[in-house]
């Protein structure tokens, strides 16, 4: 990484300087431009590098230690600790599970989890550069779980795990737009706990029709740009499975101290 070549921080994304230089940094690292033992220019070149503060330098370097791709030490050039954020995501994965007490509170976590990560796609989707092909996957998905809906009707068990495994992809379609690796490896190590979260109950078919016409709403407002009918419509979605799993708690409750 040449020091003397200025980087444009308001070019990069991020919503803080910060966040911005911490991103840049990351990418070299995880694309092994920088490799593990790899010294880091010092502070003051990489403020000048990138127009900012040592201050800035100095947040950005603690974001990129706390997830285990620095090595930050006083008085010493920071240094390539690792360029695989493995650790740290197995780490954040292990730090949910184990904070819930019970497999429903766990489910309910998960659920908040994606909610979080939806609404951000949702909210930052009009500056994804991918946002048409993301949209074409979206429609597709919610045109196959349409196309299940005559076995649904005719309770077909097939045609409802073929419902469920379009929508399970709907959402990994939509949590991956957000271009996080972070959150991309998060929500695959704990997809197939959230996937469960989405057959917990029994739905009439006027249920699944009303499934299939939010999701296809939820890309219709992508697509045009509406975010803040996006969001609503991702909150509506989401926030209707968890009082589906939060029912199937309270009916299972009370049928085992019947």
């Amino acid at each position: 990484m040449d020091p003397t070549l200025h980087v444009d921080q308001q070019s990069l994304p991020g919503r803080t300087k910060s966040a911005r230089i911490a991103h840049y940094l990351e990418d070299l690292i995880l694309t092994k431009q920088l490799n593990t033992g790899d010294m880091l220019p010092s502070q003051g070149e990489l403020a000048q590098k990138f127009g900012a503060s040592s201050r800035s330098i100095r947040e950005a370097f603690k974001q990129l230690e706390a997830k285990g791709l620095l090595s930050v030490s006083q008085g010493r050039r920071a240094t390539v600790k690792s360029n695989s954020l493995d650790q740290f995501v197995d780490s954040l994965t292990n730090s949910i599970i184990r904070s819930s007490s019970n497999d429903i509170k766990l489910l309910l976590d998960l659920v908040q989890v994606r909610t979080s990560v939806e609404v951000s796609a949702a909210r930052d989707f009009s500056r994804n550069p991918k946002r048409k092909e993301i949209v074409e996957q979206l429609c597709h998905y919610s045109d196959q779980m349409e196309g299940c809906l005559v076995g649904i009707g005719q309770k077909d068990l097939r045609s409802i795990e073929q419902f469920r495994a379009h929508e399970s992809q709907y959402h990994k379609v939509l949590v991956k737009s957000n271009d996080n690796i972070i959150l991309d490896a998060i929500y695959e190590n704990l997809s197939p706990l959230l996937d469960e979260s989405l057959s917990f109950t029994t739905m009439s078919i006027e249920e699944y029709e009303k499934k299939v016409s939010e999701y296809q709403y939820i890309a219709e407002a992508l697509e045009h740009g509406q975010t803040d009918l996006a969001v609503a419509l991702v909150l509506v979605n989401l926030t209707d499975l968890k009082k589906r799993i939060e029912a199937y708690n309270e009916s299972t409750t009370k049928t085992a101290f019947a």
